[in-house]
Order: structure tokens, then C-alpha cells, then sequence
């Protein structure tokens, strides 16, 4: 049964700027295992809420920094315009600076923290996961940003990625290449391939395509329990 949960508005500091945010986690107070969601392109959208809203209810504290400043994007020239000038550097310390403010709450303290990206989102949790050990776990999403196999030799923590087998952004090539690149450094990963799923199954909530509904399901179901087998 889902839990009951709180959401508000979150900010904290990264380098010389303060990062908003939108935080979700139950209302028990028990400290919890927590999740840095990493948006897509489109922004900290009413789509990213509803994930952060949805990963909370199965009793973790879920935190989705606002990368994009106060912005959306909507059309597919915005959206895309905005991923490919992303300051990625940037962006990747805004993420790993998250979990110290997570560790202040008495809702984590000194729980794991996990970070988890959809999209755009995807590759930069990879890049965080290469740079930073403050994740106990990564879970990737179809990611659509692709760092150099060579960046990727940094991760230590284990990973799930999930993909739906008919995505033109993220490409049965770009997968089968990412997954010699971890073989090669023989990373600890599970890969998992949803049938006729598309791109943003998960974090596109108006979709009404039968096959993303379902992955969007497994794919939680999966996500919950390997996460809370990881962190705890």
C-alpha cells in the first residue's frame, strides 16, 4: 500500500548559487534511504512531480533538483536546444551537492542515497556517478545525454537501466555500447528491456500508449525493490 506522503519546495547550496528543488518523502518519520531524480530535458515539470510523488509513496525520500533555474521547455526546438547547451559541469555538481543537504534531514541522516536520471537526466547521473561516491546505487532511465566510455570508468556503484525496445533516442546501438563499455570495466549492472515501450515511459505521464503504462509500472515495481535491497 502506498504511503502517505509530504511534498514542498527544497533549496540548497551548490558552489556559489542555491539550487530550488521539489522534495517528496513520507510523513513517518523513520529515516529513510534516499533519491536524487535528475529531470529530462523538458525541466522540473508537473511529469518530474508526479515521479518524485510516485518514488516517495513507496517510502523513500525522493529529492528532484531544479537544474534548469525556474525553467521549462515545451517544444521539442526548446527542449533540445537547452540539453545540448546545458553547462554540463555544472549541472553534475548541482546533483552531487544535493545529498549533503539530504544528509541535514532528519529524514536521511546517514541513510544511503541513490540518484536516479530520466533522459538528459540519465546521462548526467551517470556522469555524477562517475565523479562523485556519495551514491550508494544509480538507476538509469533511457538516458538520451551519452558520456565518453572512458567517463564512465569512475563508477563504482551498482546500477539498474531500464529502455523500452522501440526508442528512437536511446538506440538498441547506443545501449549494446554502453554495455560493452561497463563489461569492459567490468562494472556491476543489470540491463532491463521493456517491449514496445518509447522514450519517457516513466516521466511522461500523459502518455497513453499501452506498452509505456506497463513498462512505467515494472519498471517502478523493479526500481523499489532493488533499491530498497541496495540501500539498505
Amino acid at each position: 500500500m502506498a504511503e502517505r506522503i509530504v511534498s514542498m519546495h527544497a533549496a540548497y547550496r551548490s558552489g556559489e548559487e542555491v539550487v530550488d528543488g521539489f522534495l517528496s518523502r513520507p510523513t513517518a518519520g523513520d529515516p529513510r534511504g534516499a533519491i536524487v531524480l535528475v529531470h529530462g530535458y523538458r525541466g522540473l515539470d508537473d511529469g518530474q512531480r508526479a515521479v518524485t510523488r510516485r518514488f516517495a509513496q513507496e517510502g523513500l525520500v525522493c529529492l528532484s533538483p531544479d537544474l534548469f533555474h525556474g525553467k521549462t521547455y515545451h517544444t521539442l526546438e526548446d527542449c533540445a536546444l537547452k540539453k545540448t547547451s546545458l553547462d554540463i559541469p555544472r549541472a553534475v555538481a548541482n546533483i552531487v551537492d544535493s545529498v549533503s543537504y539530504l544528509r541535514k534531514l532528519p529524514w536521511v541522516g546517514k541513510k544511503k542515497v541513490a540518484v536516479l536520471g530520466f533522459c538528459m537526466g540519465g546521462g548526467l547521473a551517470l556522469y555524477a556517478l562517475a565523479q562523485s561516491k556519495a551514491f550508494a546505487a544509480g538507476v538509469i532511465y533511457y538516458q538520451s545525454m551519452f558520456p565518453d566510455p572512458e567517463d564512465l570508468k569512475g563508477i563504482s556503484a551498482p546500477m539498474l537501466c531500464h529502455y523500452g525496445t522501440d526508442d528512437p533516442g536511446t538506440t538498441k546501438t547506443e545501449i549494446d555500447m554502453f554495455r560493452d563499455a561497463l563489461d569492459g570495466y567490468k562494472k556491476k549492472y543489470e540491463i532491463e528491456m521493456y517491449q514496445a515501450a518509447g522514450h519517457a515511459f516513466l516521466n511522461n505521464p500523459q502518455s497513453k500508449n499501452a506498452a509505456n503504462l506497463e513498462a512505467a509500472e515494472k519498471s517502478v515495481v523493479k526500481t523499489v525493490k532493488w533499491l530498497k535491497k541496495v540501500l539498505a
